[in-house]
């Protein structure tokens, strides 16, 4: 059998048993995990099918938010593309391109091996391991407590925590790895634009993802220049990277950046100045000790194993015991630590084996190759046992039923709803909620004090004009007696007497009315007492609180009804006098713009950070459209542009 067969078997054979390892998950519609934030990724899929091409806007999250901000763009599109193409419904096309990606992985990791190393057997042993261990259960406890006995953590992430844009991002990233160790030796377009390609795509599912390439990538580099010495290979690495952003660069824009950076310290701890410090020093003791172990013969191959062992070694383990932390969540990246460690395994096997010819040293070699597997071997007997039990009914949750009592009997409205109602909420209808995913595309920070205020305060009086400021019509709560697996109130009976009751089931789950003096997201106000109004300094700051709600929901005022066109467009009716103004409870961007007939209007961000705009007086009938950015707009011609370049460098002839 030539060389080139045996790559093509071997990466067939692995990715086949890898899919053969997790086959439910194809089929899989819903997990009997409710806690689960996939939901929110399943739900973010299906508002796109709905809304195809690019909604632009999102007015179902954070009180609106830009769509691009939400996520990066490709797990929701491929969920989308698959719900419209199979046709199936979204649950089940988030689960199965998650599955897709899961199983090319195994195989990536087999052609990086192999293509670094130049050994099928290291290969081979890389990828089985990858398919079936995690050695970092040796070292961390809590992470080993919190998984189904033996089940790689890789898969534990994937369907115990939802992370599927993570592991489909980290998926990716071996192939992205491959196509640029090669490309950067041999300076082969087609292979550098394969890489870039892979990179944008490792980017475009998660940023977790990004942040292993972001480590994994450099090391590369370094490795193959300290082997050949061509300082050509910078100007390829710095290529492919500007191409790889290129191909992003119609989501991945600055302002995404700087509000993802922002929000990121809602989710995770801020980093510290001495993990910075070590890391940095870390890296100079690499780039020193290795230069000179290339130069006695070290190969590039084993330089970037070190290296990758070394930097996530010190972020995930350092953090576990000494509690490094340069940015984000450390221990987010235990699959990519587990590669590392089995990377660096199979490199000491691969050695022991070449420097040992005798038949007795090579079979006791082989042996013990084969007794790293042993704590994988209860999952191989039975790997679909542990695996979060699949269903496919989901009506008779709470999640679901509630959601359906307010889209029969609330439709329109907005709704504060928390724990997993929140994860929930938009897998099955479209209706709006102040909170979403997770934050993460969140512009109007003054949500998040109004957050803490209400699931950690007890005084319902306040709670309710927090309501009220950013047009909240209902509010789902649920005490600790509920069956639902998240209930996130502190104080649930605060509301007793404060709000009507529009529901309950006498299981701890109420569905309370907001009294508002009209429906919709639009008020006419006054323009004067408008003006004195002031941000509010945190969530007990309730005299700015009462002062905006007073404002908004003044008796005096008439009503103006508003309806979403399309995602992005939002119209409004409503008739003004003489120094009065609209209020509308959609988050600002500056990128809102208020058309009349030929008449454009000011759109300016009042003290809560939503939107005012300043009329004549009359009858208004006015469309507020969310326009593309111009950031977006060069994104989109760079992007464009980048594709061609990808094109031109996969079909043009490398030179002999």
């Amino acid at each position: 059998m030539t060389e080139r067969r045996t790559w093509v078997l071997d990466f067939f054979l692995i990715v086949v048993m890898a899919a053969v390892l997790i086959w439910p998950i194809f089929k899989t519609k819903y997990y009997e995990n409710w806690g689960t934030i996939d939901s929110t990724f399943i739900a973010d899929g299906r508002y796109l099918s709905e809304n195809l091409p690019h909604p632009g806007w999102q007015p179902l999250w954070y009180g609106g938010a830009r769509f691009d901000y939400v996520y990066p763009p490709a797990l929701r599109y491929g969920t989308a593309l698959l719900t419209k193409a199979l046709p199936i419904i979204p649950a089940r096309a988030y689960h199965l391109y998650t599955a897709i990606f899961y199983t090319l992985g195994i195989g990536f990791i087999y052609l990086l091996v192999r293509i670094g190393s130049r050994a099928r057997g290291y290969a081979w042993f890389a990828a089985m391991a990858a398919a079936t261990l995690s050695p970092t259960y040796l070292f961390l406890a809590h992470i080993r407590a919190d998984t189904q006995p033996f089940m790689p953590q890789r898969l534990n992430v994937l369907v115990r925590y939802g992370e599927g844009p993570h592991i489909t991002s980290f998926s990716i990233l071996p192939i992205a790895l491959a196509l640029a160790w090669y490309g950067l030796r041999a300076g082969k377009h087609r292979w550098l634009a394969g890489s870039a390609i892979a990179c944008a795509a490792v980017v475009s599912n998660n940023f977790y993802g990004a942040t292993s390439l972001a480590i994994f990538f450099p090391i590369v580099c370094w490795a193959v220049y300290t082997e050949t010495r061509d300082w050509k290979i910078l100007i390829r690495a710095a290529v492919t990277a500007l191409l790889a952003y290129g191909l992003c660069a119609s989501w991945l824009s600055p302002s995404f950046l700087k509000i993802t950076s922002r929000n990121l310290a809602l989710v995770a701890q801020p980093g510290n100045w001495w993990s910075t410090a070590l890391a940095l020093l870390a890296a100079a003791a690499f780039i020193a000790v290795t230069w000179r172990w290339a130069r006695r013969g070290m190969s590039a191959w084993t330089i970037f194993v070190l290296g990758a062992a070394l930097f996530f070694s010190l972020n995930v383990l350092g953090h576990y015991y000494f509690q490094f932390r340069v940015s984000g969540e450390p221990e987010r990246l235990v699959p990519e630590a587990d590669l590392c460690i089995i990377l660096l395994l199979g490199l000491a096997l691969h050695s022991a084996w070449n420097k040992w010819p005798d038949a007795n040293r090579r079979a006791l070699t082989a042996a013990l190759a084969v007794a790293l597997f042993v704590p994988g071997g209860a999952y191989l007997v039975k790997p679909w046992h542990h695996l979060v039990v699949r269903t496919s009914e989901y009506k008779h949750r709470l999640e679901y039923q509630i959601a359906e009592w307010v889209n029969t009997h609330r439709p329109g409205m907005r709704n504060y709803v928390t724990g997993t109602l929140r994860f929930w909420w938009n897998v099955w209808f479209s209706e709006a909620q102040l909170g979403g995913g997770s934050e993460q595309g969140l512009q109007n920070m003054t949500i998040m004090p109004m957050f803490w205020k209400l699931v950690l305060g007890n005084e319902g009086k306040h709670d309710k004009l927090w309501l009220q400021a950013f047009g909240v019509d209902t509010l789902i709560v649920n005490d600790k007696t509920s069956d639902l697996p998240i209930c996130d109130f502190q104080h649930p009976h605060k509301y007793k007497g404060v709000l009507p009751v529009l529901w309950e089931d006498g299981k701890g789950n109420w569905i309370y009315e907001v009294p508002r003096k009209h429906p919709g997201l639009a008020r006419v106000v006054e323009s004067s007492r408008y003006a004195t109004l002031r941000e509010p300094a945190n969530g007990e700051d309730m005299e700015a609180v009462a002062s905006y709600v007073a404002v908004l929901e003044s008796p005096e005022t008439p009503a103006a009804s508003t309806r979403w066109l399309a995602s992005d467009t939002l119209e409004i009716a409503a008739e003004t006098k003489a120094g009065e103004s609209l209020a509308i409870q959609v988050a600002h961007d500056p990128y809102w713009r208020a058309e009349e007939n030929a008449t454009r209007y000011d759109v300016s961000k009042d003290p809560f950070g939503q939107m005012r705009v300043d009329l004549p007086a009359g009858k208004h009938l006015i469309r507020i459209r969310f326009e593309t950015p111009l950031e977006n707009q060069i994104g989109r011609a760079a992007f464009a542009a980048s594709i061609l370049i990808a094109c031109l460098l996969l079909l043009r002839k490398q030179p002999k």
